[in-house]
């Protein structure tokens, strides 16, 4: 048997090295992808199927991009955990902030997200907490209005600027809202427009409900853990979402008596909607 001499063995290893870092790395063409329960958005069908608009969406853009999701049922503060940790590649419907982008990058948006008040009718002969709001400031300026939201959410820019809506109750789930709003615990609940219009049919109440005001319509996006896409395959991303049709008239958003998804100055602000 032959022996190398040491030399000739460090000069092997040396010529090997440079060879595999000359190499392109193999692209990672399976991602892993959070989802839960959300429908409109993500859902299982009564085929025990994964579906919905955000699954459907993503497929469809990664298929175009040349990578395949691998979906994981995961909850949201999960998801966002596992990628910082950079143990998850991505996660659907994520809003771009600035303390997400210390761990993760950000797709193009691929469609938005509307967030609303919503209100129960009225009962004839019962006090109506909103007969007396005819502008949008008279909403912010109320003390009385028992307003609930979703721990953790902020519907941007009003909220800011209103303290009614600043100082919303909130609580742990959107159907705890709902049973809340329904019971008339709650005089108005904020809420994403899709997903409390998809609960409230299958409830046979959505016809109970008025939408009080448009707060904001947020652009969302794919968030990928920050090694888990190249700069290529997030360019192919953002090319495959350019091609995507213009969302169906379905998921527009309500008319609603105010809308505040204006700037602050923009004097239509408190003018009730058309």
């Amino acid at each position: 048997m032959r022996i190398c001499a040491p030399g000739a063995l460090w000069r092997a290893m040396g010529v090997g090295l440079l060879l595999a870092l000359s190499l392109p790395l193999a692209a990672k063409e399976t991602l892993s992808v959070a989802w839960s329960p959300w429908p409109p958005f993500s859902q299982i069908d009564e085929r025990g199927e994964l579906t919905g608009l955000d699954v459907a969406l993503t497929r469809q853009i990664l298929h175009k991009a040349g990578l395949t999701p691998q979906f994981r049922n995961l909850p949201w503060a999960r998801a966002l955990h596992l990628i910082e940790q950079q143990r998850l590649d991505l996660a659907m419907g994520a809003l771009e902030i600035p303390q997400r982008r210390q761990f993760a990058r950000f797709s193009a948006p691929y469609r938005r997200a509307s967030f609303v008040l919503l209100s129960n009718a009225p009962i004839p002969g019962h006090v109506d907490r909103w007969q007396g709001i005819q502008r949008l400031t008279d909403l912010c300026g109320q003390t009385q209005l028992r307003l609930g939201k979703l721990r953790g959410t902020r519907p941007a820019p009003l909220t800011a600027a209103c303290p009614a809506l600043r100082f919303a109750t909130e609580y742990n789930s959107d159907e705890r809202l709902i049973e809340l709003l329904l019971a008339r615990r709650l005089d108005g609940v904020i809420m994403e427009w899709q997903y409390a219009n998809y609960r409230l049919t299958q409830l046979g109440a959505s016809q109970y409900i008025h939408c009080q005001l448009l707060l904001h319509r947020q652009p969302v996006s794919l968030m990928f853990a920050r090694d888990a896409v190249s700069e290529p395959e997030l360019a192919r991303i953002d090319a495959a979402i350019a091609t995507l049709p213009q969302p169906s008239q379905a998921f527009a958003p309500p008319l609603c008596r105010f809308d505040g998804s204006q700037t602050p100055d923009d004097d239509t602000l408190g003018q009730p909607a058309s």
